[in-house]
């Protein structure tokens, strides 16, 4: 199946006029086929029903479709306002309209507040995603690039040649490429793994990156352990990282990239790509959403808990891997240290306010210990009390405990189901992959969301069949390493 995707390669960052000259490799996914013919356990099945690779999502809610399109009707209202307010001296006459004199002498409220409300939840909220969520400039391959500064190039440059290496050892791994469609019209780049001796209605874990991570950097032993597992596993890039892009306006990128930019603020999109996605396991691969795991590590355990408690009707399951409670509360946290000022000093305080205030004004909160409640499948909350990224003091885990004290219970009464990480010493214990114990609980866990067992049936004897997979599957790995 690898070799009929709908995708068509990206130009190359060569093309792009800069100082930069960038040598890409022969298509990743063609590379991917002669390796796979040499691999024995990727475990697919030539006879099941193929993969779907295209998928045009619907809109969520006529909330987010009505404003999709009132963002740039407020722009142009604002810009139309400014220039005739600029032209028009004389204050307005008892012969103007009615409506035009309640225009005139209220321009606070006509222009000047939709022009404040739209340069916060706009420019600003831009300008923190570009810290919040760097991944779309790090790993950026859109019409942008030849606007980069020399010293980002070059760092997108490492990245861009990581990337196109890894890429084939997913495709050896079994992975597909898909094309998914988000409503707003961007197109997001996924891969997906069958699972062994599983349909494509079966247990499937859906994966939500961190605020910095690609596909492509991945380790190709993660989907082998879940399809190895017979779990269908799915990963997606977010908007404007690598390959997933924005449609072209009239024949030009640039102005699809600019326009999707502005349509879609950067945390409604992450919303709609996890829209998007689930939909698609939901309605293309017709997934029962009792058999649907979403696994968020990070930002993405926010994203993901986000969209789920915005549908709480599909009951599916979440697993909130080390992530936080409020993404305010991280912000404020480490904006000192976001551009090397000491915490203490007055302006590392300075910084932390002013932080706190362009959160709030730009909209650009995720309250995922209010999410939590609102979810009503299966779920749990993987922590590690050595995070140096998300301390446990702001993590939902801890959030979750402090409610659990209120209500006179203590942390080891917690009604949550809880995954505690080993904490390393020396090791980043925020990004760093389950340890092979941890693995397995993780996967007991997506057992029991997906009910992998069986109604009525022992989870014993699959659970030890899952532990000795995934043995002779580490064992394997380290020999070839």
């Amino acid at each position: 199946e690898l070799g009929e995707m709908a995708w068509a390669a990206p130009k190359s960052p060569a093309s792009h006029p800069g100082p930069a000259e960038w040598e890409l490799p022969r298509d990743p996914e063609e590379e991917g086929r002669s390796l796979l013919q040499n691999c024995s356990d990727h475990g697919l099945q030539t006879t099941m029903r193929p993969v779907p690779r295209v998928f045009q999502a619907s809109w969520p809610s006529a909330t987010a479709r009505i404003m999709h399109y009132v963002r740039p009707g407020i722009d142009a209202w604002v810009v139309v306002g400014i220039l005739v307010l600029c032209m028009l001296t004389s204050p307005a006459g008892d012969k103007d309209h009615p409506a035009w004199r309640l225009v005139r002498n209220n321009t606070f409220l006509f222009v000047w507040v939709p022009f404040w409300y739209r340069f916060c939840t706009g420019f600003i909220h831009f300008l923190l995603s570009l810290a919040i969520l760097p991944s779309p400039v790090i790993y950026h391959e859109g019409p942008l690039l030849k606007y980069f500064p020399q010293w980002v190039l070059d760092m997108c440059h490492e990245s861009f040649v990581l990337r196109q290496k890894n890429r084939p050892r997913l495709a050896a791994a079994g992975g597909i490429t898909l094309q998914l469609t988000a409503p707003d019209g961007c197109v997001i780049d996924a891969l997906y793994f069958r699972g062994a001796n599983a349909a494509l209605d079966g247990p499937t874990v859906i994966r939500f990156n961190g605020n910095a991570e690609a596909i492509e950097l991945q380790d190709d032993i993660l989907p082998r352990i879940y399809s190895t597992s017979g779990i269908n596993f799915i990963m997606f890039n977010y908007r404007g990282v690598a390959r997933s892009k924005f449609h072209a306006v009239w024949n030009s990128e640039l102005l699809g990239h600019l326009l999707g930019l502005n349509r879609t603020p950067t945390k409604q999109g992450l919303v709609l790509d996890a829209w998007t996605v689930t939909e698609y396991a939901l309605e293309e691969l017709r997934v029962p959403c009792s058999k649907l795991v979403l696994v968020g590590h990070s930002i993405g355990g926010a994203i993901s808990t986000e969209m789920a408690a915005g549908h709480p009707h599909l009951k599916v399951s979440v697993c909130n891997s080390r992530s936080f409670c409020k993404l305010s509360s991280v912000v404020v946290l480490l904006a000192p240290s976001f551009i090397g000022v000491p915490a203490a000093s007055r302006k590392g305080r300075a910084l932390r306010v002013l932080a706190r205030v362009c959160m709030a004004l730009s909209g650009w909160e995720l309250d995922t210990g209010r999410n939590w409640g609102h979810v009503q499948g299966f779920k749990w909350v993987e922590f590690n009390r050595a995070d140096h990224i998300i301390p446990h003091e702001i993590s939902l885990h801890a959030k979750l405990v402090e409610e659990e004290k209120e209500q006179g219970r203590s942390e080891s009464e917690l009604r949550a189901r809880v995954l505690p990480l080993i904490n390393l010493n020396g090791m980043d214990n925020h990004n760093r992959m389950w340890l092979d114990t941890e693995m397995v609980q993780h996967l007991n866990l997506v057992a029991e969301a997906a009910a992998l067992d069986g109604t009525g049936s022992s989870v014993e004897p699959s659970r030890r069949q899952r532990e000795k997979l995934l043995y002779e599957m580490l064992t394997r790995a380290c020999q070839g390493n």
